[in-house]
């Protein structure tokens, strides 16, 4: 009896594929070899099979088996064909079928019987065997191991076919269900739609089914816009050739718009002739949303920069324009109409000074004097004046949110923002109406669903909501550019919108606006919160003794009618000027008088090659402890006040134009302290 080891046993459940040396017949003189199992119990009949297997050309290798025990352990080692008699004492060829079924075995089963009838052969066939062959009729035998052995081979093929194929649709499906983009399949004429993947859905808003339904619904949800000139290049692309890419918007189901990039791509067969077409289109609304935000910042900086240029050109001739008004002013003989006259121009200068303010808010170039802030108080203390600007036809309401944390920012620069809007609201509700303001405290952990501009964080909004005319879809994505009206000429600078623009972002936040024409517009400011106590919030007295003084001052200014009016306004008061009209000639002055200087006031952009902070560098490298006022018609960017220069504490900066009592009490400050 033969003895079946336990590795053979695990081996006899794997499944093997039959040799490729059976694929073709072909005339060989030396003999095939054959791993038989015969299920056999005459030893003669046995041999007798083995002898013509030999006549076949074979080279037969056996194990005979009786029993069931006997079978299932040569069915674990390599086998290329099982012949069977058909009864046996005590196993049957329907028991040793049954057994290769269940193990899974693709070997070919030859019932060679000298007493099977024709119904038995077609009911064993029908069970699983392979042939048969009866003993008279052994000729026969070589033929029919050969055509079972050719069927096997190609049987193991397809099933390798099969699972190459299997598995290549599983990777394809791995990869069009994981990735974010709709890819699809569609014949080239477009009449029959193949595959599209599961992320239509997410994109589209649309089931999969509706697509292959109606295919032309991926065409209904395309922009009005966009969709005549998307079926135009859809038809052009039957012609298509090389590769086609297309960009468009679509609606959703929701109302969200989103925008598209598709590419399609020719399917060509094995004779190079078009017979479909594989597309992948892709989400790029945040893209395409960025790329406006960096097209909007990047004009933004450039109307900055020629902005800032002709504000501090301005608020120099500003400087001398008010400060002439007020020394006018102060002469005690004056006409009573000369100084109501002296009181009107120095009142436009101040308005014209707001106008060159605006010009640097925009533009992020304005100082900011940056404190902590309770952005309720700041309303309230605003509201009387909004009711007096948005006039009596407009109800105007204040909802605060208690309990608010700081923010840090500049209290006039934001008064202007809430100020712009509040203007902008009322223009658009000529015939009265309803203006909510509303605080709130809200943290924001998935910025994509708030803005593209927003940040995770804890943030104070201020939203200011109006029930005017709204804003038509086709203006809403300029209304921040500066200079940018839709108001009648003479009634809007354009300026409001794009200071509190750049306000807000130089506060670190942003603003969303959502409007709808008819509907009225809702703007959103969010401003990081920041912690800070009340202490930080007290406001210090001003200091009232008196601005007069003795000391020498060295005033360095390019500009000599801004020099002329800064030396008279100052001897008015006291003190002794030196001027220097540029930073060479300063530092000359300095080499010989130096040690008489108590204050240097300085233009910070000169012509000469050596700037007001390259100035101060020279000169406390010999006085550390020089007190010095920078001033400019420029703002932050164009002053470095982030540089050594202005974080000493004998520094002082003071903007374009500034008033006269604000620049001797900056002076004072710095002697006496």
């Amino acid at each position: 009896m033969l003895q079946c080891s336990h590795e053979a046993e695990e081996a006899r459940c794997l499944p093997r594929v039959v040799s490729s040396k059976f694929t073709k017949t072909k005339r060989v003189n030396k003999p095939t070899p054959l791993h038989i199992i015969i299920i056999e119990d005459s030893a003669d009949d046995a041999t007798l099979l083995e002898r013509a297997l030999r006549r076949a050309g074979f080279e037969p290798t056996s194990k005979r088996v009786e029993n069931e025990e006997q079978y299932r352990c040569a069915l674990a080692t390599d086998i290329d064909v099982i012949f069977s008699d058909f009864s046996l004492p005590t196993f049957s060829t329907q028991e040793a079928l049954k057994i290769l079924h269940e193990s899974a075995l693709e070997i070919p089963f030859i019932i060679v019987s000298g007493t099977i009838g024709e119904e038995r052969a077609v009911e064993s066939l029908r069970g699983g065997a392979t042939d048969y062959v009866l003993k008279d009729r052994v000729a026969r035998l070589g033929p029919a191991v050969r055509r079972a052995l050719q069927e096997a081979s190609e049987r193991a093929e397809r099933r390798k076919a099969e699972l190459a194929l299997r598995e290549s649709e599983s990777r394809f499906r791995q990869v069009t269900e994981s990735i974010d983009e709709v890819c699809w399949l569609t014949s080239f004429t477009k009449s029959e739609m193949i595959y599209i993947s599961p992320a239509y859905e997410k994109i589209w808003g649309q089931t999969r089914d509706s697509w292959f339904a109606h295919p032309d619904s991926w065409l209904d949800a395309i922009h009005p816009e966009d969709r005549e000139r998307i079926r135009t290049s859809s038809v052009a692309a039957e012609q298509l050739k090389g590769d086609y890419q297309v960009e468009y918007r679509i609606v959703r189901p929701d109302g969200g718009v989103r925008w598209i990039r598709e590419r399609a791509f020719p399917v060509r067969d094995s004779a190079g002739k078009i017979y479909r077409i594989a597309g992948v289109a892709q989400d790029i609304t945040r893209q395409r949303t960025l790329e406006e935000q960096y097209r909007h910042a990047q004009k933004m900086e450039a109307v900055g920069q020629l902005a800032a240029g002709v504000a501090h050109d301005f608020n120099n001739l500003l400087t001398v324009i008010g400060c002439n008004a007020e020394l006018l002013l102060a002469e005690p003989q004056s006409d009573p109409r000369v100084k109501e006259s002296l009181s009107e121009i120095i009142s436009a200068a101040e308005r014209a000074a707001n106008l060159t303010a605006q010009l640097l808010l925009f533009s992020r170039k304005k100082v900011m004097d940056s404190r902590p802030l309770l952005l309720n108080d700041m309303i309230s203390n605003l509201t009387r004046m909004l009711q007096r600007i948005i006039g009596e036809d407009i109800r105007l309401q204040f909802h605060r949110s208690e309990a608010l944390p700081f923010i840090q920012g500049d209290s006039g620069m934001l008064e202007q923002v809430v100020l712009n809007m509040v203007i902008n609201a009322r223009d658009a509700m000529p015939r009265g109406g309803q203006l909510h303001i509303s605080t709130e405290q809200t943290t924001i952990a998935d910025p994509l669903q708030i803005s593209p501009r927003a940040r995770a964080g804890e943030f104070v909004c201020l939203s200011i909501r109006d029930t005017g005319t709204g804003i038509a879809l086709e203006n809403l994505r300029h209304i921040f550019e500066p200079f940018f009206t839709t108001k009648e000429p003479g009634k809007g600078t354009g300026l409001g919108l794009a200071s509190a623009y750049g306000i807000v972002e130089q506060h670190q936040g942003w603003i969303d606006v959502q409007s709808q024409p008819g509907a009225g517009t809702t703007f959103r400011i969010y401003l990081p919160a920041v912690r800070a106590s009340q202490a930080e919030m007290a406001s210090v007295a001003e200091d009232e003794k008196s601005l007069n003084g003795d000391e020498t001052i060295l005033l360095v200014e390019d500009d000599a009618a801004v020099r002329f009016i800064m030396r008279r306004m100052l001897e008015n008061f006291g003190y002794k000027l030196h001027e220097a009209g540029g930073g060479p000639e300063a530092l000359d002055f300095w080499r010989e008088h130096g040690k008489e200087i108590d204050v240097v006031i300085s233009d910070l952009v000169m012509p000469g090659g050596i700037t007001g902070r390259e100035l101060v560098v020279l000169l406390r490298h010999e006085r550390p402890d020089l007190k010095v006022i920078l001033i400019s018609g420029y703002g932050s960017e164009t002053t470095g006040k982030d540089s050594e220069v202005f974080r000493n504490t004998k520094t002082v900066f003071l903007q374009k134009p500034a008033p006269l009592k604000v620049l001797l009490r900056a002076m004072r400050g710095l002697i006496d302290s």
